[in-house]
């Protein structure tokens, strides 16, 4: 089935001579689909440089990083633009563009992969008329997904942060029922901080607390990422390295947690004691 023919399904007045095609690409600075699974892809897609979307409905889709697969972002009416420049008084256009509710249940669910290649981000409707086949319709929106398990646990501070913002009940559920010790990573400095989680909230409390902060108030990840959010944090990735039953005791937790300092020499990276 092609794109067009299953959008017509969802919304019978969709006509692709009256849209404009927003084909959202990586621009070097940000990812959309990052963006995207961040909240802030309708913020980001009314930014535009130029008047872009000149045509009454503006039909989304992104492109999956490293691939030919784009993802259904929404369709949109478009009501209206202006001209603008922002805090580095970088003149632009801000669009006004208001969601078709009846497309809703494709967002993020629908996956389509097509022929058609160019450097063109913003096309005609009627470009991709015989073009974008649907791949693959998930059953869920696409997120963060089911908790991957214990010793799979691996993200970074992006992720974390859309984890813990959208309350994920597969990770929250599975990350506060133990307590434990869990590694960080900073990436770019190759150093590791190892810590502990042996609060009642286990290691989602804790693990919330870098979300909020980016350094947990620990002193060397303060004096490194700084006391306020900083891009330097996202270098930063969360592992566990030992769960532990949420009946454990907090000498119990500490010594695991001193085994791991020195079997990983984190005493030499952010690890002051």
């Amino acid at each position: 089935m092609l794109l067009y023919d299953l959008i017509k399904l969802y919304e019978p007045s969709f006509d692709p001579k009256c849209t404009k095609v927003h084909l959202a690409r990586n621009n070097k600075i940000e990812d959309p689909i990052d963006v995207w699974l961040d909240g802030r892809f309708d913020e980001w897609q009314c930014w535009q440089r130029k008047r872009n979307f000149d045509r009454a409905t503006v039909l989304s889709l992104i492109q999956i990083p490293n691939t030919y697969r784009w993802m259904f972002a929404g369709l949109f009416r478009s009501l209206g633009s202006k001209p603008d420049v922002d805090a580095e008084m970088t003149p632009h256009v801000d669009y006004t563009l208001e969601r078709l509710d009846s497309t809703l249940p494709l967002e993020g669910r629908l996956f389509v992969t097509g022929k058609y290649v160019s450097r063109t981000s913003y096309l005609k409707g009627e470009t991709l008329s015989d073009d974008m086949v649907v791949h693959e319709l998930l059953a869920e929106r696409l997120g963060d997904g089911e908790f991957p398990g214990f010793s799979q646990v691996d993200i970074d501070k992006d992720t974390l942060d859309r984890i813990v913002g959208s309350g994920n009940n597969s990770w929250r559920a599975a990350l506060s029922s133990v307590k434990g010790v869990y590694l960080l990573t900073d990436s770019k400095a190759g150093l590791l901080y190892v810590g502990k989680a042996d609060g009642d909230a286990g290691i989602w409390g804790r693990w919330c607390q870098y979300s909020s902060t980016g350094h947990g108030w620990n002193k060397a990840l303060v004096q490194e990422f700084g006391i306020k959010a900083t891009d330097r944090q996202r270098d930063i990735r969360f592992s566990i390295l030992e769960v532990m039953d949420r009946r454990s005791q907090e000498i119990q937790i500490e010594k695991r947690e001193s085994h791991w300092k020195r079997i990983l020499m984190s005493r030499n990276g952010y690890n002051r004691n």
